[in-house]
């Protein structure tokens, strides 16, 4: 291992992390470097365009490393990196995964893994379903701004008798949905399905899908939904990981 190389992404890793340009003795603290290393190293990525230098004695990671990043994650597919999260799930609790995204005011389902009980909760890859209702329509549109909610509501209606077709209720409900990071789904869509979703967050901070498991309401209960989030929103979190979200974005996600 080139340990030049090492020190030079350690003290762009450094820059890129620090919300304010650092100088050469700080950066030279944090990384047990001497003030003539960091400053060679520092001449280096700045001559590769990685660093630059707002004032005389300051440094800070330049829009090179974003550029960067942001190429990479134009390739990264959501489903490819849920796959392998979904088929953790799938393993664990032999009930149907879905990944989703928020279109239009509905679910769009872009992949799922069927149950492996004779018995399951039918949904078709590539179909739709109203987003007031579902699990992973439900944690979807409680990150969206209240308008949208008030839109979608404003068309609602009800398939169930526990379907949520009033707006303040709704809104209610989204702010515990935002607190918690999961949503459940009462038998809301059809009187025999629940479910329970978490969200999925790009890297700028906005809920572009979610992740939900779902069964029959005979075979599972709601407190089994409810034992499952924890492991459910933290592979929400690798996967919004995997597509660029920073840890200080996940743990504000929501926020209002």
């Amino acid at each position: 291992m080139d340990k030049a190389v090492v020190k030079a992404f350690g003290l762009l890793e450094i820059l890129a992390q620090n919300n304010a340009p650092m100088g050469i003795t700080e950066l030279a603290n944090k990384t047990d470097l001497g003030k003539s290393n960091v400053h060679r190293l520092l001449q280096t990525l700045m001559t590769l365009g990685y660093v630059r230098k707002p004032d005389e004695t300051q440094y800070t990671a330049s829009l090179k490393v974003w550029e960067l990043g942001s190429q990479i994650i134009s390739r990264v597919n959501m489903r490819d990196v849920a796959r392998p999260y979904m088929q953790m799930l799938a393993d664990a609790t032999g009930e149907a995964v879905h990944l989703s995204e928020l279109y239009a005011g509905e679910v769009l389902y872009i992949d799922k893994i069927e149950s492996r009980e004779p018995v399951r909760a039918y949904t078709q890859l590539g179909g739709r379903a109203p987003a007031y209702c579902t699990a992973t329509g439900k944690v979807m549109l409680a990150y969206q701004n209240d308008d949208v909610i008030n839109d979608v509501i404003a068309g609602a209606a009800a398939h169930t008798q526990k379907t949520i077709i009033h707006a303040d209720a709704f809104l209610a409900q989204a702010r515990t949905i935002r607190q918690q990071r999961y949503a459940i789904n009462r038998g809301e869509w059809r009187k025999d399905v629940i479910g329970i979703s978490a969200p999925i967050s790009c890297a700028m901070g906005r809920v572009d899908g979610a992740i939900g498991v779902s069964a029959p309401g005979s075979r599972v209960s709601e407190k089994q939904l409810t034992d499952l989030a924890p492991q459910l929103i933290e592979y929400a979190e690798r996967i919004s990981t995997g597509l660029g979200c920073t840890q200080m974005i996940w743990s504000t996600l929501g926020q209002r």
